[in-house]
């Protein structure tokens, strides 16, 4: 089950940006519809007091690594909260501020559209967009070939429902083994190429 403070984090297409290059189409991608970063920050804050680092992490945790924010657009955000009466700052003795949501910030979070979920479908799972995004960062991260990531992927989502059936966990364990034994054929004759 999430917890209030848990956010759909999806990039958000802004123009036209099809004549761009994928790569570029990737970078120029947002997360977050006008107010949407306000809103994020009021939903972590309602769960809990937090420092901005905290909420910094936070939000980059639960994107997946997709929405890095940075102190230059949360600060003067959580400063404009303030401003406004959503959030009370509290200075600790070593001087860190911890943000409070206040009851006319949780009246906003009811009152005002959730703009953190433009793009979300409704049970949860990422868009389309949101989800070629993330493999494509994690196949990069991963140095993999698309082609790699894409068996990597069938292998994880076959272990996964193989596992609820014993007679499928042993087809697929024999499946496995073969391919590992045509991969390390592959890579025994590639290693009596380079020797000759």
């Amino acid at each position: 089950m999430k917890s209030n403070s848990e956010i759909t984090l999806m990039p958000l297409n802004h123009g036209d940006k099809e004549a761009l290059p994928a790569e570029k189409r990737m970078v120029s991608k947002r997360y977050f519809g006008r107010g949407g970063v306000k809103f994020a920050l009021l939903k972590l804050l309602n769960s809990e007091p937090m420092h901005g680092y905290q909420m910094m992490k936070s939000l980059g945790e639960q994107s997946g690594g997709l929405y890095q924010p940075s102190a230059g657009s949360i600060y003067p955000t959580l400063q404009m909260l303030e401003e406004r009466g959503f959030i009370a700052i509290k200075v600790e003795d070593n001087g860190k501020k911890v943000y409070n949501i206040t009851d006319q910030g949780r009246s906003a979070l009811v009152l005002l559209p959730d703009k953190t979920r433009r793009t979300a479908i409704s049970d949860g799972h990422l868009s389309p967009v949101a989800e070629s995004f993330r493999n494509e960062k994690i196949r990069k991260k991963l140095g993999l070939s698309p082609e790699s990531f894409d068996l990597f992927r069938l292998v994880t989502r076959a272990e996964q429902e193989a596992s609820a059936s014993k007679e499928r966990t042993v087809l697929l364990q024999q499946l496995l083994s073969e391919q590992q034994l045509q991969l390390s054929a592959f890579l025994a004759d590639d290693e009596q190429r380079t020797r000759v």
